[in-house]
């Protein structure tokens, strides 16, 4: 018999942990039980009293179904480890985590104890990319383009594992195809590790993706351009936005038609977690699972070995 509510608890409360308590709070479908973090000063409940606080996740386990976890990278594993050997499900931030090793761990254990295990790689649940993946079917080059403006909460990880790590996931998800070389350029500018990397993967078959990444650029940036046969497609993933070129006839005296799609915003991170519940539930499946997580990492890694 499938439950009707699923008991969450929320595991870290820094910047994006506030919006996943925020998003789980207003989720009709779970009730969140406990939130952690090591300082209990950064949890403000806004008047949600029935939900209580730790700074010992493991004081939790025997009150929720499921956690989101949502603590610096280098926390991921030790905690996600922790539920998923208890048979919790656990919805974990990109990078899924520090090392390929950890992430087949926890993609072993949630297999072993039949749990979900879901990574946030946010953009996939961004309206353009939904479109993408029913339109494209053999992308010949893709050329990517994630600007930032410096925020210092992200220098735990270099800028491959921090903002690139989100193309890596959108090319490999639209490529369909094995990465057989990979060549990477990247500098430190203002931190201790690689904060601007322009990186090449060539797939089997011969197509090529381009990746630029910088977290210290005076804009915020999320666009791609992707290139078929006889047409191409220019995304801006910050406003939604799809132009779609495809070669006129050769009768036209233009080489390209042009086709816009505009989406309405869409609040990805809601998305995103409501994907989560449900599928704890059993009404759907992630649509970011710990295997694609796990591709991720290994493509993050060996990319930043090259830097």
């Amino acid at each position: 018999m499938k439950r009707k509510k699923l008991n969450i608890g929320v595991v870290g409360i820094g910047y994006l942990g506030k919006y996943h308590l925020e998003k789980f709070i207003n989720n009709k479908q779970c009730d969140t039980k406990w939130v952690v973090d090591t300082n209990l000063d950064n949890i403000d409940l806004n008047g949600h009293d029935s939900i209580q606080k730790s700074s010992n996740y493991k004081e939790i386990l025997n009150d929720i179904d499921a956690i989101s976890l949502v603590t610096p990278t280098k926390m991921h594993f030790k905690i996600a480890k922790f539920f998923l050997e208890n048979k919790k499900h656990v919805l974990i931030e990109k990078p899924m985590t520090e090392t390929v090793a950890q992430a087949k761990k926890l993609v072993d254990l949630a297999k072993k104890n039949k749990v979900i295990l879901q990574v946030g790689h946010l953009e996939r649940f961004n309206p353009v990319m939904k479109r993408l993946t029913k339109e494209i079917s053999d992308p010949l080059f893709i050329e990517v383009h994630r600007l930032a403006k410096f925020n210092p909460r992200s220098t735990d990880v270099n800028v491959i594992f921090d903002l690139m790590i989100h193309d890596i996931d959108i090319v490999t998800t639209l490529m369909k195809k094995n990465i057989k070389n990979v060549s990477a350029f990247g500098k430190k500018i203002i931190t201790t590790s690689t904060d601007i990397a322009n990186v090449r993967l060539e797939f089997s078959g011969g197509s090529v993706a381009n990746l630029t990444a910088s977290r210290i650029s005076q804009k915020n940036e999320r666009k791609i351009r992707v290139f078929e046969k006889d047409k191409y497609y220019s995304v801006d993933f910050m406003n939604s936005n799809i132009k779609k070129y495809i070669k006129n006839s050769k009768a036209s005296k233009e080489l390209f038609g042009f086709k816009e799609f505009k989406y309405d915003k869409t609040d990805a991170l809601k998305d995103e977690i409501n994907n989560f519940i449900l599928s704890c539930l059993g009404k759907e499946k992630p649509l970011v699972d710990g295997k694609q997580g796990k591709a991720a990492v290994e493509t993050a890694t060996l990319i930043s070995k090259l830097l």
